[in-house]
């Protein structure tokens, strides 16, 4: 009840400020302390328009096409590290998020602690190309937790990485004397360090626990490896939350495109046997990429790759399923040069 009451008071303000920026915030923690209502309260009074999706709660992650209508999603696991649908609910890659952050247009902030303890246990895990971290958040090495290994001490504060790419942070410290569980990474040569462990007495002081990833042509990924929502007071969570969206508004107005270039995606019949049609309608010229895959994200069929569709033409797939085809659950995801849709379909028995 209270998480409801808090979903009809957060959509029904609305300020003006913002109006052009729009925010889709997912809740992805199963705690019952509220860290999410303080995080969600900061964006809501600084007036953004925000659409919150409880995806924890529902069991049930937002889909591509979904967070493909904002100009950024807003991840947040708190400090829950249990069946996160950051990890589609089952410790494997969610293919949702593959599809959306494959776009160029992609803006994403993940934020909280143990997200990797949920999928990989303790640290170190490397990764590699082929691994989410690797490939979208720019994270060579889930390195350390706080807490976990630091001789049970847990991290005092955050401090903003020398010549961190986002202006006006601050350093950040806690409700508590100090933050258990906050993950410290390695990264990848094309990351830029956002915030670091400190203070310069701390055992684990420098490891970076803030990550700034934008490689050319792809997404932009902010990753906070500790939970914002658990910073000493409101005005520090909100002071930050307005720094970052402050510089990403000015990133996107600088260097990004319109979003659309698709009018349609069908696919029919949904429910599917033993055939399917795939028809696509282009907006404006763009290069379709068209793919199924099955719900643990294994590519089934691919349609078309890079193959270029002029504005307001029909594009038509044919395709003749593969005798044996297990039933079940499945995608089929387009993707063009500015965006992603993605379809669900289910396979039946005839």
């Amino acid at each position: 009840m209270q998480k409801l009451l808090y979903l009809l008071l957060f959509m029904a303000v609305a300020s003006p400020s913002y109006a052009q920026f729009r925010v889709l915030f997912v809740d992805d923690s199963g705690d019952a302390f509220g860290n999410t209502e303080y995080l969600a309260s900061a964006l809501d009074s600084l007036g953004y328009e925000s659409v919150y999706i409880d995806a924890y709660g529902s069991a049930d992650s937002p889909t591509a096409e979904q967070m493909s209508e904002f100009d950024l999603v807003i991840w947040h696991t708190s400090s829950w590290g249990l069946e996160l649908q950051l990890w589609d609910g089952a410790d494997t890659d969610n293919l949702e998020l593959l599809i959306y952050l494959s776009q160029p247009n992609a803006n994403f902030w993940l934020i909280g602690n143990d997200f990797f303890f949920d999928r990989y246990g303790a640290a170190p895990v490397t990764f590699q190309s082929g691994d989410f971290a690797y490939d979208f958040l720019g994270i060579s090495k889930y390195d350390v937790q706080s807490y976990a290994d630091d001789g049970g001490l847990g991290v005092p504060v955050v401090n903003p990485a020398p010549a961190p790419p986002i202006p006006g942070l601050a350093d950040i410290n806690w409700q508590f004397s100090t933050l258990w569980y906050a993950d410290g990474f390695e990264l990848r040569p094309e990351a830029t360090p956002v915030y670091l462990f400190g203070d310069n007495t701390y055992s684990l002081s420098g490891t970076p626990t803030g990550v700034w990833y934008h490689p050319e042509g792809g997404a932009r990924v902010l990753t906070y490896g500790f939970d914002l929502s658990l910073a000493n007071n409101f005005n520090l969570i909100r002071s930050n939350v307005d720094s970052v969206l402050t510089w990403w508004q000015g990133e996107l107005s600088a260097t990004q495109s319109p979003m659309f270039d698709l009018q349609s995606v069908q696919a029919t019949p949904n429910s599917f046997f033993d055939h399917l049609q795939i028809k696509v309608t282009a907006l404006e010229t763009a290069p379709l990429s068209v793919n199924i895959h099955r719900a643990d994200s294994q590519l089934v069929a691919t349609f078309a790759t890079q193959e270029t569709a002029r504005a307001g033409e029909e594009k038509t797939w044919q395709w003749q399923v593969p005798a044996g085809l297990p039933d079940g659950l499945y995608y089929c995801s387009v993707r063009s040069g500015k965006q992603v849709k993605t379809l669900k379909l289910v396979k039946m028995k005839k």
